[in-house]
C-alpha cells in the first residue's frame, strides 16, 4: 500500500497534467495493492 500526498491525490483524481507520467505509473502499479489518503486530506 502507498499513501498519496494531498496534492498528488487531487491531481490524480482530477486528471491533472501536473501529475508526471512517472508518478502516474507508480499509482497504477500499486493501485491493486491499495492506495491510501490521509483522513486530513479528505
Amino acid at each position: 500500500m502507498i499513501i498519496l500526498d494531498t496534492h498528488i491525490w487531487v491531481w490524480w483524481v482530477d486528471g491533472s497534467e501536473r501529475l508526471t507520467n512517472k508518478h502516474q505509473q507508480y499509482i497504477e502499479e500499486y493501485q491493486s495493492q491499495g492506495l491510501g489518503v490521509s483522513i486530513v486530506s479528505c
